[in-house]
């Protein structure tokens, strides 16, 4: 990584401090995190499509419609639309609650704006629904009714496993078959982002094992930020 990016996410981190206050340390610690993270991710992508092809209109900007739950409703879209900058409108669609099962009821509303680029941001209440939920189906008509509507680019979550241990097996085997369609979509691998760092800093409150705390909402936001700026 260059000097200039490591600059800019030190600097993101820090006015990310202003709103969230922590002590000298921690936010030490947090520099570190996010530098060793960005530093260690050596995969090969230049398989990926540019997500806006060579056009004339240089100013055109990108809408990025988000469809998720109480993780990006919470954080405010996980500070995208500050962390992407004036080329980009970043729509939050997020319902707190909501399963993929439950979007299908709702799909048309995330299309106005007309999107470039979708991110499903899903997964969490799935595991928390009976054992028969199938989480497959529903994930595949998901994403037909999204093709359905847009040429939109689109980005597939893995999400974190949480901090209830009770959810891990069914988080896996779900996140198991989302990175199996990453010959086919675009794949922003929280799971891994969160398990890389669980030991070195607390990604979770004390009182609730779902929702991440400030650093966890902000290693998610660099995390999508570095794939989206990558597509463009």
């Amino acid at each position: 990584m260059s000097n200039r990016g490591e600059n800019i996410l030190n600097l993101t981190a820090l006015g990310f401090a202003r709103h969230f206050p922590m002590s000298r340390i921690f936010l030490f610690t947090l520099l570190f995190i996010l530098n060793c993270y960005t530093s260690k991710d050596k995969v090969d992508k230049s398989y990926l499509i540019p997500l806006m092809k060579s056009t004339n209109n240089d100013s055109k900007v990108i809408q990025v419609n988000i469809i998720g739950d109480s993780l990006s409703e919470r954080s405010v879209a996980f500070g995208l639309q500050n962390k992407l900058g004036s080329g980009y409108k970043v729509n939050d669609f997020s319902v707190s609650g909501r399963s993929i099962y439950d979007w299908l009821f709702d799909i048309s509303r995330p299309f106005s704006p007309v999107p470039d680029l979708v991110i499903i941001e899903l997964g969490t209440n799935d595991v928390l629904t009976n054992a028969s939920y199938d989480f497959i189906s529903y994930l595949n008509r998901l994403l037909d009714e999204i093709k359905a509507r847009s040429s939109a680019r689109i980005i597939l979550t893995a999400i974190p496993l949480t901090d209830d241990k009770g959810l891990y097996n069914k988080i896996k085997a779900n996140n198991s078959y989302v990175r199996s369609l990453s010959n086919f979509y675009t794949i922003v691998d929280l799971e891994k982002a969160f398990e890389d760092n669980r030991s070195n800093i607390r990604l979770y409150p004390s009182y609730d094992p779902i929702h991440p705390n400030p650093s966890g909402y902000e290693l998610i936001g660099e995390v999508y930020k570095k794939e989206i700026l990558y597509l463009k």
